[in-house]
C-alpha cells in the first residue's frame, strides 16, 4: 500500500490476525495442526530480558521477566516436550525426537538472560542454549549502538548539539523528529567505530548521557544494556545452560575462510573460561550467512547452525541452517500457540507468509 509503512501494515494487520487465530482456536485447528506436525522440531529465540524500562525502548530484542515466564509456563501447561540442542542434532538424521520437541535458544548474552531469564528455566528444569557474541563479555561496557539508542529514547523531545558531545562533531538534532534521530544514531555509530576500543565508546556514551541530562552512572551500575560477566557465564553453563559460539565481535565475516577462522577462535578463546569443551553449535549473528560460509562451519569443528528464518525442523534438514521462531514482546500468547501448534507452519508449507 503506497504511503504506508511496513509497520503500520502489520498494527491494521493485526486486530485482523487475533479474529482469525481465534476462530482457528475455537474450530480445533490449533489441534490438528499439532498432531499433522507432531514430528516436527520447533526451535524458540530470544534475545534480552528487561531489567527496568528496555522491553518498552525495543520491544524485538529486550522482553520482560513476566512474559518470558508466561512462555516458559504455556510450554509446561500445554506438554511440549523441551529438549536440549545436543540431543535434537542427534535426532535430526532420523527425526527421533519426543513429539512436539522443543528447543530453546537465547542470543547474545545479555545480563538480563542471567537475572531474569535463567532463574525461571532453573524453576522449570528447562534446557537452554546460550549463543554468546563475547566482545562485551570481556569488556564489560554498554553495547554501545544499543545504549545510544536507549538513551536516545529516554532523552524524549530534546536538541542535541553533537558538538558538546564530541569536538570532532557537530550538527545540531531534533531527537523527537525520527528521520534526524536515525540519521543522529547513524553519526554517533560510524563517529564511535573509528575509536578503536570498547573504553573510549564507552567515554562517549557517558558524554553523550551528561548532555542529554541523563544518568549515565545509573545506566552503568544497572547494567543496562550490557552483557553478563565471564563468571555469571560460568555459573550458568554450570547450572545447565549450554554456552555456545555468536562470533567474537557479532559478525560473520564473507571475504574468507580464514576471516571466519580467527572470528570463531576468538570466540572460543574468550569463552573458554567459562568451562565448556564442546563449543560446537553456532548462531549467525543477525541471522547473515551465505551459501559459501555454511560450508566452512564443518572444518570449524562446528556441528550446527541457527538462523532466523521462521519454521520448523523435520527429520534430514541440514544441521546448518535450523530455523527459529524469533519471540518477542510483540508476539501476543495466542500468536505463540499458533506458532507452537504448527497452524502457521502449515500456513508457510502453503505458500503464505507470515
Amino acid at each position: 500500500m503506497p504511503g504506508v509503512s511496513d509497520g503500520r501494515l502489520r498494527a491494521m494487520k493485526k486486530p485482523l490476525l487475533r479474529i482469525i487465530l481465534r476462530l482457528a482456536k475455537l474450530t480445533g485447528l490449533f489441534l490438528l495442526a499439532r498432531r499433522l506436525t507432531a514430528g516436527d522440531l520447533r526451535i524458540l529465540c530470544y534475545h534480552g530480558a528487561a531489567l527496568r524500562d528496555e522491553n518498552h525502548f525495543s520491544p524485538g530484542l529486550f522482553m520482560s521477566k513476566e512474559t518470558f515466564a508466561g512462555r516458559m509456563d504455556f510450554l509446561a501447561r500445554q506438554g511440549y516436550p523441551v529438549i536440549g540442542l545436543d540431543a535434537a542434532i542427534a535426532g535430526l538424521p532420523s527425526g527421533d525426537w519426543p513429539k512436539g520437541a522443543t528447543v530453546i535458544t537465547i542470543d547474545d548474552g545479555w545480563f538480563g538472560t542471567y537475572r531474569e531469564m535463567a532463574p525461571v528455566l532453573r524453576k522449570r528444569g528447562f534446557p537452554a542454549t546460550l549463543y554468546i557474541a563475547s566482545y562485551y563479555l570481556e569488556k564489560e561496557t554498554q553495547v554501545f549502538n544499543v545504549a545510544v539508542n536507549y538513551v536516545l529514547w529516554r532523552a524524549g523531545r530534546q536538541t542535541l548539539d553533537l558538538a558538546e558531545v564530541s569536538d570532532e562533531l557537530g550538527g545540531r538534532y531534533d531527537i523527537a523528529d525520527a528521520r534526524l534521530r536515525e540519521e543522529l544514531r547513524r553519526r554517533l555509530g560510524d563517529f564511535a567505530d573509528s575509536l578503536g576500543s570498547a573504553e573510549a565508546r564507552q567515554e562517549l556514551f557517558r558524554r553523550l548521557c551528561e548532555t542529554l541530562g541523563i544518568d549515565a552512572c545509573w545506566i552503568e551500575q544497572e547494567r543496562l544494556c550490557a552483557f553478563m560477566r565471564i563468571e555469571e557465564a560460568r555459573e550458568l553453563q554450570a547450572s545447565g545452560v549450554d554456552i555456545q559460539l555468536h562470533s567474537h565481535r557479532h559478525r560473520f565475516p564473507t571475504q574468507s575462510y580464514e576471516a571466519v577462522e580467527a572470528e570463531i577462535a576468538d570466540n572460543r578463546r574468550a569463552l573458554a573460561p567459562v568451562g565448556n569443551p564442546a563449543l560446537r553449535h553456532f548462531c549467525y549473528p543477525s541471522g547473515d550467512y551465505d551459501e559459501r560460509q555454511i560450508s566452512w562451519l564443518p572444518r570449524l569443528g562446528i556441528v550446527s547452525a541457527t538462523t532466523i528464518k521462521a519454521g520448523f525442523t523435520r527429520r534430514g534438514d541440514s544441521p546448518y541452517e535450523l530455523p527459529r521462531f524469533l519471540d518477542s514482546e510483540r508476539v501476543s500468547l495466542l500468536e505463540f500457540e499458533a506458532e507452537l501448534s504448527g497452524f502457521f507452519e502449515l500456513i508457510r508449507r502453503c505458500g503464505y507468509a507470515i
